[in-house]
């Protein structure tokens, strides 16, 4: 049975304990009194675990382990924001670096010297030595990358895109994988094999018939599916490929013939994984073979009433994995998709004095994005097959309200209209509207290039709110509606889920920064906005695609229901694993 050691670690310490696991070249770590050491006689062959917690009121989101496991960088969310910090194992400080605001999913280059990451919807690379940030690429969203040693890039520029291509030193792009036609397909977390030709990477469509990890080529951009499993997964030391299927998992495999070889074989309990962001599993690995992963489960989150200072004035639900929380005009009730361990998804609505839960959907492994019609007796949502209104606490089932595909879904709905996301591969993600009665009919609202989506109608129906990335990152616009013959931009920074206060004062949305914004608006005949507020920083980790709205506003604009990372995940410890390849090889 491994030993293991658990260390309480100071913040200023964090992350340096790791200099105890490559054996013969660091220093040995020196515990604190009444801490137990790692016996001297563990040896060579005994696989080392050491944990390490992060301090007290922060966030550790992505930790990376440098290719000599000599550094690492992790992304970590306080008071100030979410930034990049760099650890050496044989040092004492964590420094935080400058130029990495709202930084997200740092990879090392095969180098060490260098590492990319995503921030404000772009691809940018840091050099650690000389402290220079270059801008890449557009990015609007940014689900992982990889760096070879012929110095190049592959990554992921958003959750529904093929993976491209790109010098290190910048350049035009080459897309080298080819996206299908399925619902929510998506190419993330490209990782390299040693030969900087090859590639794992995650395709998490729902599609039975496409989703896994697959192998993909640079030079003749052909890929195949090695596993049948939702995860990011990476090449390890000794031959293994690792991914998550609820723990972390290793499987040998052939690097030539590019397939697995004999059983999976566990070595961490219930990996951290976020479905949210395309099945994205908290490990990482150094060329020498150390791991750094989270264990803890499904990453869950909780629905919180905050006030207009961020203040927390109460919950109302327990852990689960929460979506689209959406209150009712009467502010009494609140429903919610609830995402369950076998993914399947179902509507819940809560009491939002009590937070007693009733499940309200019953038809579909599949439903969700639910919207409360303007009187409250009725609720319209996504399910398989297309959108379905049901009387809200009747018993009655649902009946059709839009023939659709499961590549739409509703955003907004004022009982005469209805806007609805929809995708493509042509032009990403448009909003059409759809107006309902007899002879229920769409057309385009807002088409073209650039992703358009999260879009509200104003409660006196005259504007619209939407989000859009046209200018490389994802802003909020408001237009005339629904007539588009007037439009605004609302966010200057990055913004992202706007939502209107019911008294049409005031538009909310969330900045690229995490930041809870307000505008003063006028919805007269012609629109206005004032000066932008900062009230409070949510905890919010994606704001794009990951779902419609990840928070709701009382009728009176003075508190917000907010969807809030469950902490005792989130600040789970990592433990770092080293000579786990010789014990499986033995």
């Amino acid at each position: 049975m491994p030993r293991a050691v658990w260390l309480r670690a100071p913040w200023r310490t964090v992350l340096g304990i790791a200099a105890v696991l490559v054996v013969g070249i660091m220093q040995p770590w020196a515990p604190d009194a009444g801490e137990d050491a790692l016996l001297p006689d563990a040896g060579d062959d005994a696989v080392i675990r050491v944990a390490l917690t992060p301090p007290a009121g922060t966030v550790v989101n992505t930790l990376a382990l440098s290719p000599d496991a000599q550094q690492v960088l992790f992304c970590a969310s306080d008071d100030g924001g979410t930034r990049i910090w760099v650890r050496r194992v044989d040092s004492i400080v964590a420094e935080p670096l400058s130029g990495t605001d709202g930084a997200s999913f740092p990879f090392w280059s095969a180098d060490g010297q260098r590492f990319g990451f995503f921030a404000a919807g772009r691809l940018k690379a840091f050099n650690l030595a000389t402290r220079e940030v270059r801008d890449l690429a557009a990015a609007p969203e940014g689900y992982g990358g990889t760096w070879n040693n012929h110095d190049e890039i592959v990554f992921a520029p958003g959750r529904e895109s093929a993976l491209q291509l790109i010098s290190a030193a910048g350049g035009a792009l080459t897309q080298v994988t080819t996206i299908g036609s399925s619902f929510r397909e998506g190419h993330s977390w490209p990782s390299f094999l040693p030969d900087g030709r090859h590639f794992f990477y995650t395709d998490h469509t729902v599609d039975a018939n496409r989703y896994g990890i697959y192998v993909g080529d640079l030079d003749t951009h052909e890929s195949k599916r090695i596993l049948k499993q939702y995860s990011s997964a990476v090449y390890g030391a000794g031959g293994f490929l690792l991914y998550v299927k609820e723990n972390l998992m290793a499987q040998r495999f052939d690097p030539v013939r590019l397939q697995v070889r004999g059983e999976a074989m566990p070595l961490a309990d219930q990996v951290l994984q976020r479905y949210d962001i395309g099945h994205q599993a908290d490990f990482s690995v150094s060329r020498t073979g150390m791991i750094a992963v989270r264990s803890a489960g499904r990453d869950l989150n909780e629905l919180h009433w905050v006030d207009r200072t961020g203040r927390s004035v109460g919950g109302i639900t327990a852990p689960a994995y929460y979506s689209n929380p959406t209150l009712s005009p009467d502010g009494r009730r609140l429903i919610a998709t609830v995402t369950g361990d076998n993914w399947d998804a179902h509507l819940w609505s809560f009491d939002v004095a009590t937070g007693q839960k009733t499940r309200i959907s019953f038809d579909s492994r599949a439903d969700f994005a639910p919207l409360w019609s303007p009187d409250g007796t009725e609720i319209l949502f996504a399910s398989r097959g297309g959108l379905f209104r049901q009387p809200f606490g009747g018993g009655s089932s649902r009946v059709p309200a839009l023939a659709a595909s499961m590549r739409q879904f509703p955003d907004s709905w004022n009982g005469q209209y209805v806007t609805v996301l929809t995708m493509s591969q042509q032009t990403k993600s448009d909003v059409w509207l759809w107006q309902l009665g007899d002879h229920p009919h769409a057309t385009p609202l807002l088409t073209g290039p650039a992703n358009e989506g999260q879009s509200r109608i104003s409660p006196d129906g005259r504007y619209l709110a939407y989000v859009s990335d046209e200018s490389g990152r994802f802003e909020v616009y408001v237009q005339a509606f629904p007539v588009a013959n007037g439009r605004w931009q609302v966010s200057s920074g990055g913004g992202a889920d706007p939502q209107w206060s019911r008294d049409r004062r005031e538009l909310f949305y969330v900045a690229a920064d995490r930041q809870m914004m307000a505008v003063p608006v006028s919805t007269g005949s012609t629109f206005q906005a004032g000066s932008e507020k900062v009230f409070f920083r949510t905890q919010l980790d994606s704001l794009w695609m990951d779902t419609r709205n990840h928070y709701d506003v009382s009728a009176d604009g003075r508190r917000f229901v907010v969807m809030t990372p469950a902490t005792e995940r989130r600040a789970a410890p990592f433990t770092f694993l080293g000579n786990w390849s010789r014990s499986l090889q033995r």
